[in-house]
């Protein structure tokens, strides 16, 4: 029996062509209704794409792996279930070597507890740092879905021949 609660997830970046859009929205699709539809809109809207439904546990791991694999940064975030696990979010985006994960609340915004703001000054970080980390937790820090121009998907694959 799973846990089902409400998980939102925000995606974008370059899509290399058609093929990458029907990619992505089989990808989507899995998880989320309308997906071809939203893809679509957020591509004539030169918006990110948003996605929300319940999900087990929260977790969308293919779709995560998904964009990874394709240079789409995310952004996925969770309610919390009572006396089963706290809300949260994870977020990736080329150049991250690995998801970063971060508290959440009910509305998916990062939030930290004293004991984690207290381990990031015993660390080094000071405000500015810990700012910038949580300003990379939110929906507005994921970039549009763009098509990705010829020239620029030529050029990428010329670099990795």
């Amino acid at each position: 029996m799973g846990e089902y609660v409400m998980t939102t997830v925000t995606i974008g970046g370059p899509l290399e062509g058609a093929q990458a859009v029907a990619g992505l929205i089989a990808a989507t699709g899995r998880y989320f209704a309308e997906a071809e539809r939203l893809v679509h809109e957020a591509l004539a809207e030169g918006t990110s794409v948003t996605f929300e439904d319940l999900q087990d546990f929260g977790l969308t791991s293919d779709l995560d792996a998904y964009c990874q694999k394709h240079g789409l940064s995310y952004l996925r975030t969770w309610c919390a279930r009572s006396g089963v696990f706290d809300a949260g979010l994870r977020h990736w985006r080329p150049g991250l070597a690995s998801p970063a994960a971060e508290l959440a609340d009910d509305g998916g915004e990062p939030v930290m507890t004293l004991a984690a703001l207290r381990n990031a000054h015993e660390a080094g970080e000071g405000l500015p740092e810990i700012l910038a980390r949580l300003d990379q937790a939110v929906s507005t820090a994921v970039p549009p879905l763009t098509l990705a121009p010829r020239e620029a998907v030529g050029a990428r694959v010329q670099v990795a021949a």
